[in-house]
């Protein structure tokens, strides 16, 4: 009975350890920096980017500039609520 137990802990601590590295790369190959090759606004607090900033992130293969580390992570929470249609 203790055999199986731990078995079981083992297969479960494994199993966790697998799942949080897939959900690394998952997360990993989300968001992508690029520098941005012109000038352009930031789509959270609309300020204006110079281009070569490297506070970017790329997604569906348009290139966004941010002011501050902080408007990134509020568009990468939820990017879909920044772009304008």
């Amino acid at each position: 009975m203790k055999k199986l137990g731990l078995t079981l802990l083992i297969v479960f601590a494994c199993a966790q350890i697998l799942s949080a590295n897939h959900y690394t790369e998952l997360k990993q190959t989300k968001v992508v920096t690029d520098t941005l090759k012109a000038d352009g606004i930031d789509p959270v607090c609309t300020m204006k980017i110079k281009a070569g900033n490297t506070k970017t992130v790329v997604f569906n293969k348009v290139t966004y500039g941010f002011c501050s580390e902080s408007c990134k992570k509020t568009f990468v929470a939820d990017p879909k609520k920044y772009i304008k249609k």
